[in-house]
């Protein structure tokens, strides 16, 4: 039997992560910078980011009214210049040891989850994807999910006609993560927060360790400078999120341009040659050719 022919090569980039918010912290400025430069761009919620509420210790209720997070993920999807975002609906799976509820991502059965985000591919038909790496920068269960569901959807749509070019793993290098923690370390005390992290707070600081990609496997370094605005902008949109953050203070606005100058990734596919290094992803139009 032929194949089908596909008329038109496919084009744009598509973010996939899992829940409001994920998208501005590890690829804002990527798709930013894309979406300014005529590419479609285009952000895949796996969840409602539901359990985003009060943090706390096991037993802290932590719910919140999804439609508030996917507001937020709205108002941030303008503020990059993307196109409005999309859900796939699943309830969000909370921290690990909070006990995942029925009908969260980290309990869907993995073909589904993939069935669910090769469709959205084969209807949108991007050129490239990205997703978090297999840590999830810092183990979240949900987080991890997506890396996995979303890289599988990846290569069974790239084997086929008109599928996407390029995958991308977002992450986190190593000495970023530890500079990041003496950063936030000072801005505490320079605040004069006195209370002692939680048991979430001390977990998640080990995992981001743990989990961040040594400083020689990043393959891909994007400078966002040109739209760190856009991207600080889109982080503001998630105001359940932030915590109080104080966007007019100028001090904590240079700290957050210098901490957001510029995105990390790893080019799983396809793989770089030893040595490779890029600062834009492939499989894009830039306007520099």
């Amino acid at each position: 039997m032929t194949e089908p022919t596909i008329s038109t090569a496919p084009s744009g980039l598509l973010s996939i992560f899992a829940h409001p918010d994920d998208e501005s912290y590890g690829a804002g400025g990527v798709m930013a910078l894309a979406a300014a430069a005529g590419n479609p761009v285009w952000v895949l919620c796996a969840t409602n980011g539901d359990q985003g509420g009060k943090p706390g210790e096991v037993g802290v209720d932590h719910s919140l009214d999804p439609e508030i997070r996917r507001a937020e993920l709205a108002c941030a999807c303008k503020e990059l210049g993307v196109a409005e975002p999309i859900f796939l609906g699943y309830r969000d799976s909370g921290m690990e040891g909070w006990g995942a509820p029925e009908g969260s991502l980290s309990r869907a059965p993995k073909d589904e989850v993939v069935e669910r985000i090769l469709t959205v591919i084969r209807r949108l038909r991007p050129a490239v994807i990205v997703t978090f790496d297999p840590g999830g920068v810092y183990g979240h269960p949900d987080h991890t999910a997506c890396s996995d569901t979303a890289s599988a959807a990846y290569l069974r749509a790239a084997a086929e006609p008109g599928g996407p070019v390029a995958l991308y793993h977002q992450v986190m290098p190593r000495s970023v993560v530890m500079g990041m923690q003496a950063m936030q370390e000072a801005e505490r005390r320079r605040s004069g927060d006195d209370k002692p992290p939680t048991e979430d707070d001390i977990r998640q600081q080990e995992a981001f360790i743990k989990l961040a990609r040594p400083d020689d496997e990043i393959t891909t370094v994007v400078p966002i400078l040109p739209v760190v605005e856009r991207k600080i902008a889109a982080l503001a949109c998630h105001d359940s999120q932030m915590r109080g953050r104080r966007w007019d203070d100028p001090e904590e606005r240079a700290q957050m341009e210098k901490m957001f100058g510029s995105e990390t990734f790893v080019r799983v596919d396809p793989a770089p040659r030893p040595g490779e290094m890029e600062d834009r992803f492939m499989g894009l139009k830039w306007g520099m050719e």
